[in-house]
């Protein structure tokens, strides 16, 4: 009788709720342990390439308002080029009709994950089957390909600035050179991304846009075209008001 392999992870320590899901696992049943890290980047790993991202459906939302969805995805993006993953558990009806954010606007952020990041999406319907998601992709991690259970902070293998070009080329109206000046000037994806939180649209007293004020506004090329259609991918925002609110987080 083949003897069943144990498979691991590395889960964040305040993923509580998901630790209580593998807790209460037995017997037959239970085919991951686990060591708790305070993870400063992924919230469970299950490989030395694989690192994912866990967001509720509110969290998910809330975290394109707030700025912090981008800033994490990018980071992990920069330490787990291979196997960046996104869970995303119970994004369900009363979430689209009760956070008073656009579909559109969601499906937009979508889109810029998967299809500019390049970030895998997986939906699940509660913590339980993320569980179980999270067990396949480490048993196809460290049992078909063989690959060590280790965390890390840096890509390898590519060339890291290569790859910061290609990450900030995913931004809206940008091709390669503009993206090399971009990451030549702040250094990193994430850094890019809080220039352009931080770069306002100004206007004229009728209320038309007419340039840009911020850190963006010392480089050549970047107008407020620009600026309103990525903070709208990024952000969410679509007018003065909802940049007005970001401006003050």
């Amino acid at each position: 009788m083949k003897e069943k392999r144990i498979l691991k992870a590395i889960i964040d320590d305040r993923e509580k709720k998901l630790m209580k899901v593998f807790d209460n696992k037995k017997g037959d049943a239970r085919v991951l342990e686990y060591e708790t890290k305070r993870l400063s980047i992924a919230d469970i790993v299950v490989s030395e390439r694989v690192g994912i991202e866990r967001k509720e459906g509110f969290d998910f939302i809330a975290s394109i308002s707030d700025n912090r969805l981008f800033e994490q995805l990018l980071r992990l993006k920069e330490a787990y080029p291979e196997g960046t993953i996104l869970i995303l558990e119970g994004l369900n009806d009363d979430v689209f009709e009760n956070t008073g954010m656009k579909i559109t606007s969601i499906y937009g952020a979508l889109s810029f994950i998967s299809y500019k990041l390049g970030i895998s999406v997986i939906p699940t319907r509660n913590i339980e089957d993320t569980a179980i998601v999270i067990e396949r992709i480490a048993f196809r991690e460290q049992v078909k390909d063989d690959i060590p259970l280790l965390s890390r902070v840096a890509p390898k293998g590519m060339d890291i600035n290569e790859r910061r070009y290609f990450i900030v080329e995913g931004l809206v109206d940008i091709g390669p050179k503009k993206a090399k000046l971009l990451v030549d000037t702040y250094q990193t994806p994430y850094n890019v991304f809080r220039a352009i939180r931080s770069t306002k649209v100004t206007y004229t007293r009728t209320g038309n846009p007419k340039g840009i004020e911020g850190p963006l506004q010392e480089l050549k090329g970047f107008g407020w075209k620009f600026i309103k259609k990525n903070k709208e991918i990024l952000l969410g925002m679509r007018n003065r008001n909802s940049q007005k609110k970001i401006d003050e987080i």
